[in-house]
């Protein structure tokens, strides 16, 4: 459920979503690129609520609240056990629009970022990069050439 209810207050919770992500360069670039201030803990911080009453939740990489339009909490990734991230966001947040869609964007560019780095070091040069349209939103597609 989205709301419990404590006494007579309703407080809302918070989600995890896992998610690929493992190389922390490549997420901290994507979330820069959609505009997003990231603060980057090593050991971890406390993720800030609109409720006062909510569980408290740590993170590892974080955006604030004020930068999230309409969020009634920050969103963070923390490093899984498996060295994966996973996604914490309040989950009345899915409805703000930083659901499965915003992350399907934020695992996007991650995946742009490294395939672009990885291309460079094995010799590869962009030549393209072409953004289609698709019934399940945009996808990217990267040409590359060999350099000589």
């Amino acid at each position: 459920p989205i709301f419990q209810r404590k006494g007579e207050k309703f407080v809302s919770k918070y989600g995890e979503i896992h998610t690929f992500l493992r190389e922390e360069k490549y997420l901290v670039e994507a979330l820069k690129e959609m505009g997003y201030q990231v603060q980057v803990h090593p050991e971890g911080a406390p993720l800030n609520s609109y409720y006062s009453d909510q569980e408290a939740k740590v993170a590892n990489i974080i955006i604030r609240r004020d930068q999230l339009r309409g969020a009634y909490g920050d969103v963070g990734f923390v490093r899984q056990p498996d060295g994966q991230f996973a996604m914490i966001k309040d989950e009345l947040d899915e409805y703000r629009g930083y659901g499965a869609r915003w992350l399907g964007r934020v695992q996007q560019l991650y995946k742009e970022k490294q395939t672009l780095a990885m291309a460079r070091a094995k010799g590869y040069t962009l030549k393209s990069r072409e953004v289609i349209e698709t019934s399940q939103g945009e996808q990217v597609r990267l040409q590359f050439v060999a350099r000589r």
